[in-house]
């Protein structure tokens, strides 16, 4: 494959018409020193590269967002789903384009000639390059799968998204994957590292992420407070993870103490992006919740998207109860505690270790802030104020 022209529309068409030709699962369109790659792959072996000029990328990439329908004003990765054709062969094409001064395009073929039905893997299957050993468990957005790689021999977790999500929303899969694609690229001890993505046959996005022997926040809390000293080293690596994240554009959307593991030495997050898949209507108008009750921020309850600020509001909620042994508002119905997240002021922290320091909570109080404008202006300044109150202790 080499195109040979300037035209984007020629080298968009050239591109998946080798793409199906060569039965090729994946293309990337990415930097590469001055110029751009693009790299036509199956099965993770590159079939072929071709070096191409960054403006002819840039508008390759526009044009392909077009032909997938996607908003060429989005500020932040965007998904789209079409169908393509070429001579006898026709594939769904699912585009993810990361917009910004080097724009990033992935491209994912899928066959649409059959839907098969839905079948759970089961242990010894083969799913892409993985073999499922055991099942690690299932909750309401995906369940995980202990498998590992054929040729490395490496264990691995696998999630796949369930199927009563995509169900509720036809578009979640692409989300789901989107997420993976943009948790993939992050580099950080402190957040859990994915190595692969892919689909199912009967069409299910899935990851594989790194097998960790961990336990979660959650059941280190269990309704039992940590000293101040503990609170704030494990908090200082959540807001190391959540600044990698949100140093690439990713929001988590649903920071709680069961998305943060604790192994000997590692403190790591996990389920990026997972709260987002939920329907985006106003959970106190429809009693419905975007992200966990007990750590939602007011905006998210709002029927607004989850940012930034909003990761440090449910962080605040997290380091409240790692102080307090409770989160901020625990008290009524699950209408009631959200209710309490728009209206009431966050109570003061105590610890049952003794007095919290004032440092400590005046950054856990402007953490919760109603208004984000009021609250820190990044996870890196909520890093820096803990820093300070840690060398304070």
């Amino acid at each position: 494959m080499t195109p040979t022209t300037h035209d984007p529309i020629v080298v968009a068409d050239v591109v998946l018409d080798a793409a199906l030709a060569a039965d090729a699962d994946a293309v990337t369109i990415e930097a590469d020193a001055d110029r751009y790659a693009i790299r036509v792959a199956r099965q993770g072996e590159v079939l072929a590269m071709s070096l191409i000029d960054a403006t002819v990328a840039a508008d390759t990439i526009a044009r392909l967002g077009y032909i997938a329908r996607l908003d060429p004003s989005a500020d932040r990765a965007i998904t789209g789903r079409t169908r393509i054709r070429s001579c006898d062969t026709q594939r769904d094409l699912v585009l993810t384009i990361a917009p910004g001064a080097q724009p990033r395009a992935e491209l994912m073929f899928l066959r649409c000639d059959t839907k098969p039905k839905q079948v759970e893997p089961k242990v010894g299957d083969l799913v892409g390059h993985y073999t499922i050993h055991s099942a690690i468990g299932a909750g309401g957005m995906g369940s995980v799968y202990e498998v590992e790689h054929v040729a490395l021999r490496r264990r691995a977790a696998l999630k796949i998204l369930q199927r009563t999500v995509i169900a509720r929303d036809a578009e979640s899969g692409e989300r789901f994957l989107r997420e993976a694609q943009a948790t993939a690229r992050i580099r950080s001890p402190h957040v859990v590292e994915v190595y692969d993505f892919g689909y199912l046959d009967d069409g299910r996005p899935y990851f594989v992420m790194e097998l960790l022997a961990a336990t979660t926040l959650a059941d280190r809390l269990d309704h039992s407070a940590l000293s101040v000293r503990t609170a704030i080293t494990i908090a200082r690596k959540i807001v190391a993870g959540l600044v990698a994240a949100h140093a690439h554009g990713v929001v988590h959307a649903d920071v709680t103490p069961s998305n943060v593991l604790l192994a000997p030495d590692q403190v790591k997050l996990i389920d990026f992006g997972l709260a987002q898949l939920r329907e985006h209507r106003s959970a106190i108008a429809t009693k419905e919740i975007t992200a966990t009750p007990m750590y939602v921020s007011p905006e998210q309850l709002a029927g607004e998207p989850a940012i930034e600020a909003s990761d440090q509001y449910s962080f605040g909620c997290v380091l409240f109860e790692m102080v307090a042994g409770r989160t901020p508002f625990h008290t009524g119905t699950t209408q009631d505690i959200c209710l309490d997240h728009v209206h009431t002021p966050a109570p003061r922290v105590t610890s049952p270790y003794g007095q919290v320091p004032g440092p400590l909570a005046a950054v856990i109080a402007r953490c919760l802030e109603k208004d984000p404008r009021k609250r820190y202006s990044s996870m890196l300044a909520v890093g820096t104020a803990l820093e300070e109150v840690e060398v304070m202790l």
